[in-house]
Formats: structure tokens, sequence, C-alpha cells
């Protein structure tokens, strides 16, 4: 049995995210806010190197992105805060839905940012995300999954 190793978690802000991705070690990538964009890009550009990216209250114009959303196959956590029934949640949700193995977490009464308002909230979200997406890295050898199909019916 080969041992695991455990990709590092870095934020994108702080720098260690990029210089890691410089150096060619595997990461659990995390931004929040604006830094969703160059994240997401650096998604698409490292996709290999990448285990998860766990984007919170991502902020960034979605068609700007667009392009590249179809291309990033890293399993991708998006996670919203929502204070209230009227919070808009257009941009995370569009972002979690338009990635292929992307998922949807909102956090309900909690004002944003969520990984800094909740944290406890954040992070369990985030270390079960990345748990499962380094399960998923030992099991096919690699950074990713192959995308799983909605099948209407298919779950049922």
């Amino acid at each position: 049995m080969t041992p695991r190793i455990r990709a590092e978690a870095a934020w994108w802000t702080d720098g260690q995210a990029a210089a890691a991705l410089r150096d060619g070690r595997a990461v659990h990538l995390y931004a929040a806010g604006a830094d969703a964009e160059p994240a997401l890009r650096a998604a698409d550009r490292h996709g290999d190197l990448l285990r998860s990216l766990i984007l919170a209250d991502p902020a960034c114009d979605v068609d700007a992105v667009a392009g590249l959303l179809g291309r990033i196959t890293v399993p991708t956590l998006v996670v919203a805060s929502a204070l209230g029934d009227d919070t808009d949640l257009s941009v995370p949700q569009r972002l979690a839905g338009e990635i292929d193995n992307g998922v949807f977490v909102v956090v309900d009464g909690c004002p944003a940012p969520v990984h800094l308002t909740r944290p406890e909230s954040f992070t369990e979200w985030a270390s079960a995300f990345a748990a499962i997406a380094e399960g998923l890295a030992a099991r096919y050898r690699s950074g990713l999954a192959a995308p799983t199909p909605h099948i209407e019916g298919v779950l049922a």
C-alpha cells in the first residue's frame, strides 16, 4: 500500500499557495472574496497540483471567468454566507454550478465573510471537503476524480 501524502492547505492571499504551485507541491487552495478570481485562474493553470479549491464568499465577475470554469475539474467547494433571505447568492451559486465537481454550501444567518464570522462552520465544511478530496486523489492516483454526471432520476 502506497502511503498517502496529504497536501498542504494554503490561502491565496498570503502567497503560500502561489509559492507551493511554483514549487510543484500539491495544495488545497483557499481563497476568499476578490481572491477567488486569481485562485480560479490558478486552478485552471495548475489543476494537476490542486487537491481541492475552497472558496469563501467569492466576489468576482462570473462572466469574466466563465470561459475557464468548465475547464476546472478539481473538486471545488464554494461556501457562502447568507445573513437573511434577501442575500444575493447568485455569484457563488453560479461558480459552483459551472465547475465540474463543484459543491455549493450556504451558512445561514451569517454575515460575510463566512470564514471569519463563522470560522467553526467554515473549518468543518472545508476540512471535511479536503479529506474527501484527499480520498479521491488516493483512489484515482491524481488530484481529481471524473465529474459525476447529473442525470435526472439516477439516484432515485
